[in-house]
């Protein structure tokens, strides 16, 4: 089990990010990309050498890539360029991830993206999906669905799919903030689970929410879960403190 961080969730930029989190004792950091992912050094010439000088120089790892801003160009978006914009991006990051050292992209859906429930068996967006783990399958990544829906909603598409490429990014905090019983979600999801966030609910340190942790963890120990935990915490007043809190939460209970 390793433990990263996602680089947001740092009061550093992006470049000093992997020093950071390498300092308070992380395995790794999760590269995030807003709505304007082109302006991001992914997408800059010589970019993806620049990242890799980064993390030789931390010593830690790209746990994976977390394209938050894929939210304005979903498989169900109506403008048809807009859609291709969105896959292509994808495919885009499938492409770069082994030249990063990782196999996890976080594909979200929520706000005007989210997956409605119309959606789950609409060609457009399993048709979109399979285009995207087309490439992902090539390249042994892993596209990894983080949404509103219930594990049996995520499993269906995975079903829909029928991609080895695809699984779900399973968030805790934001599932039992949904009102969702997550240990029994991951024993359903099992190795359709991917990768996790570490989150709390309320904007809580890990533990002090109403997430039930050692319910959670008891879970991903029965189906053998070995990947990253990532974690998406709020940073509090100190959020360097707030990080080492949260690392030292996961390292003791899981």
């Amino acid at each position: 089990m390793k433990v990263g961080i996602r680089d947001g969730m740092l009061p550093v930029s992006f470049e000093e990010s992997f020093q950071k989190a390498k300092e308070i004792g992380f395995d790794g950091v999760e590269i995030c990309m807003g709505v304007d992912y082109r302006e991001h050094l992914l997408w800059q010439a010589g970019g993806i050498d620049k990242v890799n000088s980064l993390v030789e120089a931390s010593g830690i790892e790209v746990s994976s890539l977390s394209p938050g801003g894929f939210t304005a160009y979903s498989f169900m978006h109506p403008t048809d360029s807009t859609r291709t914009e969105g896959i292509a991006k994808l495919q885009y990051l499938a492409e770069t991830c082994p030249q990063l050292g990782a196999k996890v992209i976080l594909v979200p859906f929520f706000g005007n993206g989210k997956i409605e429930d119309e959606h789950i068996n609409a060609r457009r967006f399993i048709d979109g999906l399979k285009e995207a783990a087309e490439t992902a399958e090539k390249h042994d990544v892993f596209l990894a669905i983080e949404s509103t829906l219930s594990a049996a909603q995520h499993q269906q598409i995975i079903d829909n799919v029928g991609s080895s490429a695809v699984g779900v990014y399973y968030d805790m905090g934001n599932a039992t903030g949904f009102g969702y019983d997550s240990p029994s979600e991951i024993r359903s999801l099992g190795s359709a689970i991917t990768q996790m966030h570490i989150k709390d609910t309320g904007g809580n340190h890990a533990g002090e929410g109403d997430v039930d942790f050692p319910a959670v963890f008891d879970a991903a120990h029965a189906v053998g879960y070995d990947s990253w935990f990532v974690l998406e915490t709020p940073g509090k007043d100190d959020p360097v403190a707030s990080a080492a809190k949260n690392l030292d939460f996961v390292r003791k209970n899981f």
